[in-house]
């Protein structure tokens, strides 16, 4: 596997036609004479993801020449099924971007393999993706990759979705930042508790807003007949974790503070298990237990069963994705589109402290390797132009997710793809697209791994295919749009890593345990002594751990 290293020649006049700039990283780069170009120092890096993202503005790669052309090639990981040969969203890149591309794509399970692999023999792609952080500081602390320092400035879109927290992420010790970063596909905070609309007004109760108002609901759904059938067949929740945790009941694991570990205000770590967090989530599920609004199987059931307590109306609390649960329960309803009102997201947690779950994760890690743009400046910035205008509000956006939009197919239209005004969009995709009806020898181009550059349903809308189908797509889109306004905690469990070798042991020796508080079986008189038992089973080198991470100090009584 040879590739090309193509290397950028310039035009006297073009040449002369260009500016220099030194980044933080200490690499000098070319940019066009007039162009904006931060040093990565002043980009202001957002705290949060945003609400209401905004598209790329013209002139945000004035700095690349786009008449010098690029040999290039990109690397990612695949979802079972390669890309094919005559690749339509290959083609368009290239001409879209005067760049001849070679995409190749890897096995999941074989990442990691095929970039030790391919570094050992000096051949590596000009892009590849990360199997993990570890890999990234690991070859980041080798000098092999480019300091993302020297690539933030020129992707101005992806800099809208790095926060503050991902920085810190990425950064490694030397204050180098190995990879980029942006969001996931599907992101922790496109969850939240769901509530049954139609039962609240049917028991005549308003949504509840503290924990009192919601155990009164939770036993109104399982004794008071919300579905006015005459019979005690229905339920508050479920866990649906299969035997092996909390599942859905973790969602309340938000309601009491921060689930993950945190630098508290007096300098010291503060961790769930010490600070009441983990206990008082407990007494409010052992509540649940002992009132008897669980079905028996609330505990052992798996995810899909789950699904028909659901769908058959016998659940009056989910925790889920708004997608996922109005096109589950509309479609189980005879695609009957006005049933779902019958669901509704809380806006907020109904908890005096409580706040939704973290979102803002890393998604896909991305890394240039130096040797391949040492000495060739436009070749970085033709990369950096490309990987930005894939992100979400750039101009490439739609055409390489979902198996490419309508610029990627001349003689196609039957796709809604465009954003709207309050920065979510549609990418509705028709069953008679090229990638979906075998066109390339694939029926899976729709989930090609161009996803991995840019894809996410953190701001995507329902597109309502009829006048029918909109009560679903609104319930789903005032769903997503409440959802993403929401007060949540900071995702501090970004920024340490637990002891890989401990955690087996001590998951399962925690949930067995949290199983016995919920039910009843143990008495939070034991408390204290569970904790103690938690911190020798491997609780008290995953503090030392972390609080060695984060660089604060331990909790007192923890030496």
């Amino acid at each position: 596997m040879k590739r090309n290293k193509v290397k950028r020649i310039l035009s006297t006049a073009t040449a002369m036609a260009l500016t220099t700039t030194t980044l933080a990283g200490g690499m000098t780069v070319a940019a066009s004479e007039g162009t904006s170009v931060p040093a990565f120092e002043d980009i202001e890096f957002p705290d949060a993801m945003p609400a209401s993202p905004t598209q790329a503005e013209d002139g945000y790669y004035d700095y690349d020449d786009m008449s010098v052309h690029y040999d290039l090639s990109f690397e990612t990981y695949n979802y079972g099924a390669t890309v094919p040969d005559d690749d339509p969203i290959k083609a368009w890149l290239e001409e879209k971007y005067n760049v001849t591309l070679s995409f190749e794509t890897v096995a999941s399970a074989d990442q990691e393999t095929f970039l030790s692999t391919a570094f050992a023999g000096g051949d590596v792609p000009d892009l590849i993706t990360l199997s993990s952080k570890e890999m990234g500081f690991t070859l980041g602390g080798q000098g092999l990759l480019v300091d993302a320092k020297d690539m933030y400035p020129y992707m101005p879109q992806t800099q809208k979705f790095v926060t503050k927290t991902l920085l810190q992420y990425s950064t490694m010790e030397d204050g180098t930042i190995p990879f980029v970063t942006k969001y996931a596909i599907q992101d922790g905070d496109i969850w939240n508790l769901a509530i049954r609309q139609d039962w609240l007004d049917n028991l005549g109760m308003e949504m509840p807003t503290t924990e009192e108002e919601l155990l009164e609901y939770a036993k109104a759904c399982t004794f008071n007949d919300p579905d006015g059938n005459g019979q005690d067949d229905t339920y508050f929740m479920l866990g649906a974790g299969g035997g092996s945790g909390l599942g859905m009941l973790d969602g309340f694991g938000t309601a009491y503070g921060n689930p993950n570990y945190t630098v508290g205000e007096d300098g010291k770590l503060s961790a769930p298990m010490l600070n009441g967090t983990r206990k008082q989530t407990l007494e409010f599920i052992n509540k649940l237990c002992s009132e008897g609004v669980l079905p028996v199987d609330w505990y052992s059931i798996e995810w899909e069963q789950a699904k028909s307590y659901t769908l058959n109306d016998k659940i009056g609390m989910v925790r889920y994705p708004a997608s996922n649960l109005y096109q589950e329960y509309v479609t189980f309803q005879g695609n009957d589109a006005s049933k779902a009102a019958n669901w509704t997201f809380l806006p907020s947690m109904p908890f005096e402290n409580g706040k939704g779950g973290a979102g803002g994760n890393p998604g896909v890690l991305l890394a240039i390797p130096k040797s391949n743009v040492e000495g060739d400046d436009g070749k970085l910035m033709r990369i950096c132009h490309i990987l930005d205008a894939m992100v979400y509000g750039g101009e490439a956006y739609f055409q390489t997710v979902q198996g490419g939009g309508l610029d990627v197919y001349p003689d196609y239209d039957g796709d809604v793809r465009e954003y709207k005004e309050d920065g979510r969009s549609f990418c509705y995709v028709s069953q008679d697209h090229p990638g979906f009806n075998g066109t390339y020898g694939t029926d899976n181009l729709a989930l090609a791994p161009w996803q991995n550059f840019g894809y996410t349903l953190k701001w995507q809308d329902e597109y309502a295919e009829s006048e029918e189908a909109q009560p679903r797509a609104d319930a789903i889109n005032n769903s997503n749009a409440a959802l993403a306004e929401m007060d949540r905690w900071e995702n501090t469990g970004l920024l340490y890593t637990l002891p890989a070798e401990i955690q087996p042991n001590l998951n399962e020796f925690v949930s067995a345990q949290e199983y016995k508080f919920a039910t009843g079986e143990r008495s939070f008189d034991e408390w204290d002594t569970y904790v103690n038992e938690w911190l020798d089973q491997g609780g008290r080198e995953n503090i030392k751990a972390v609080a060695e991470q984060l660089g604060c100090e331990l909790p007192d009584g923890i030496e």
